[in-house]
């Protein structure tokens, strides 16, 4: 068995050579790394976009558009709008400051939202006027003495 041959000097050995046979060099502390010039180092953004706000006022409009559709749940679908319209409005106003970069999305939420809202209004509005008949209905209905007062009831 042989034993290998290991370097004697402690210099022998450590420089790395390129394919034309000159020594290369290792970058050492405060060299700059390959691809990027002297002090041009790759740079991060400092605060990160935060789209969150308009994609969540989107989200709720429409949630807001599905509970309108369904009869006596207007007032969620209000709630739902005026939580989605503030939203929308801080989402526009990040993009504003350049902090966010989902303006279509923001205003998109906004303009759903404000349909939300007025679904809303406009389902409550028919819920306490189908009530308030009722509520009329009854009274007459429990006040009339003959049938033909109870017909009229009904016209």
């Amino acid at each position: 068995m042989s034993n290998p041959q290991y370097p004697t000097d402690p210099g022998q050995g450590a420089q790395n050579y390129d394919a034309s046979g000159y020594p290369q060099q290792q970058p050492g502390y405060g060299q700059p790394q390959q691809g990027y010039p002297y002090g041009y180092a790759p740079q991060q953004p400092v605060n990160p976009e935060k789209n969150g706000l308009g994609l969540a006022s989107l989200i709720l409009a429409l949630v807001g558009l599905v509970f309108g559709i369904i009869p006596f749940t207007g007032f969620i679908c209000l709630i739902l709008g005026i939580v989605g319209l503030i939203l929308g409005l801080a989402g526009i106003s990040r993009v504003r400051k350049n902090k966010a970069t989902n303006k279509k999305t923001a205003i998109s939420g906004v303009v759903v939202s404000v349909l939300a809202i007025a679904l809303g209004i406009w389902g409550i509005t028919i819920v306490f006027g189908a009530v308030d008949d009722l509520d009329t209905g009854m009274d007459c209905i429990s006040n009339a003495d003959t049938a033909a007062q109870m017909e009229a009831c009904s016209q």
